[in-house]
C-alpha cells in the first residue's frame, strides 16, 4: 500500500491529525494530488469490476484471502452490493462533504482561492486572505507558504515544472529543494530566486519591497534596473523601485517572519506603515485626525494580544488617544496628555 492510499484510508477513517487532515487536503488541490486520488479510484472502479457480487459477500466464500484483504481495505468506505458508478459518486461525494464540514467548522485557513485562464494553456491558482486572516498554503511541489494578511500568491497549474509565484503582499517561503527548477517570487519589481530555502518577502510597500532569509540562500533581482543582490542567511535588503544601490544588512533569523507564529513584531517602523501593519493584523480601520508623528516606533507583542494593549503602548510612546468602535478606530493626536 502506498504513502498516499494510506493517507486516504486513515483520512476516511477520522484517525489523521486536524493538521494531518488540512495538509492532506491541500495535496489533492494539486495537480500531483488529483493525478493519485483519479489513479486510486480507477484501481477501484477495476478491483470492483472483477469481483462477482456474490462473492464479495463475507458469507459466500469466508476461506477467500483476496476477498477478505479487499473487504478489510475498503470496508471503511465503500461496499461491494453498490454499483461501480454509484461507488465513484460515493468516493466524490464523501470528499466534498469532508471537505465542506472542515471549512465550516474553521479548521481550514480561510483564503479564498480561484482560477483564472490567461491565454489559451496556463491556468493560475490565485490564493488571497482578507485583512485580519492569515494562512498556511502547501503549493503542489511541497513548498509551504505562510500568507500574511491582505495579501495574495499566485501560481500556474503546471507549478511543478515553472515554479513560479506572484506575490502582491506579504508571505514567508520554506521551499522544497529542486536543483531542476528554481523557486521564483516575483513581488513588485523584484524578484528573488532560489533551489531551496526559507525566507520572507513583504511588498506591501510597492516603492520598497523587504526581503529577509532565513536558511539557504537568495539571488535578489531589481527588475527596474537589472541589478542582482546575493543574501546568506540573517540578511536582508530593502530593495527601492529607483537606481539606489541595493544594500543588505544583518537581522536576526529568529525574527524573520515572527508574524506567522502570530508575533506582532515593529521594528524602528514609521507611524504610516504601523497604521497600515495594525489594519491588516486586526482587521480594522484606522483614521487619524491631526498631525502624523515623525518618530518611528517599536514593539514586539506576544500572541494574541488585544488592540487596545498594543495601542496603549504606541499611544504612550507617541503622545495620541485613541477611540475603538468595532472596527472603526479613530487616533488623534490633537491633545495634550
Amino acid at each position: 500500500m502506498d504513502n498516499f492510499t494510506r493517507k486516504w484510508q486513515k483520512f476516511h477513517e477520522g484517525s489523521l491529525s486536524k493538521k494531518e487532515a488540512v495538509e492532506f487536503l491541500h495535496f489533492l488541490e494539486s495537480d500531483l494530488g488529483k493525478a493519485k486520488f483519479e489513479s486510486l479510484l480507477t484501481k477501484i472502479w477495476t478491483d470492483q469490476g472483477r469481483i462477482n457480487p456474490q462473492e464479495s459477500s463475507p458469507l459466500s466464500n469466508p476461506s477467500s484471502s483476496l476477498n477478505n484483504k479487499k473487504d478489510n481495505f475498503f470496508k471503511k468506505f465503500t461496499s461491494y452490493d453498490i454499483s461501480r458508478i454509484g461507488t465513484l459518486f460515493k468516493y466524490a461525494a464523501c470528499l466534498l462533504a469532508f471537505f465542506l464540514l472542515l471549512k465550516n467548522i474553521y479548521l481550514l485557513p480561510n483564503f479564498s482561492i480561484n482560477t483564472t485562464n490567461e491565454g489559451s494553456e496556463t491556468v493560475w491558482v490565485t490564493k488571497s486572505n482578507p485583512k485580519g486572516v492569515k494562512s498556511r498554503i502547501l503549493l503542489p511541489d511541497g513548498t509551504r507558504v505562510y500568507l500574511n494578511a491582505e495579501s495574495q500568491i499566485k501560481y500556474s497549474n503546471n507549478f511543478i515544472k515553472n515554479r513560479f509565484v506572484i506575490l502582491d503582499g506579504e508571505a514567508f517561503f520554506d521551499v522544497i529543494e529542486d536543483k531542476n527548477h528554481p523557486f521564483i517570487v516575483e513581488a513588485s519589481h523584484i524578484k528573488t530566486t532560489v533551489l531551496g530555502t526559507s525566507f520572507n518577502v513583504n511588498s506591501h510597500y510597492p516603492e520598497s519591497v523587504e526581503i529577509g532569509l532565513a536558511t539557504g540562500a537568495l539571488k535578489v533581482t531589481n527588475s527596474a534596473t537589472g541589478k542582482e543582490l546575493l543574501l546568506a542567511p540573517g540578511e536582508a535588503s530593502r530593495v527601492v523601485d529607483d537606481n539606489s544601490k541595493m544594500e543588505k544588512y544583518k537581522v536576526d533569523p529568529e525574527q524573520i517572519a515572527q508574524w506567522r507564529k502570530g508575533v506582532l513584531f515593529i521594528n524602528n517602523e514609521k507611524f504610516d506603515r504601523v497604521i497600515k501593519k495594525l489594519e491588516n493584523w486586526y482587521g480594522v480601520h484606522i483614521t487619524v485626525i491631526g498631525d502624523r508623528p515623525t518618530g518611528t516606533c517599536s514593539g514586539t507583542f506576544e500572541k494574541n494580544t488585544y488592540l487596545s494593549n498594543v495601542l496603549n503602548v504606541l499611544a504612550h510612546a507617541l503622545n495620541f488617544s485613541y477611540e475603538i468602535d468595532k472596527k472603526q478606530v479613530t487616533i488623534n493626536t490633537n491633545n495634550d496628555r
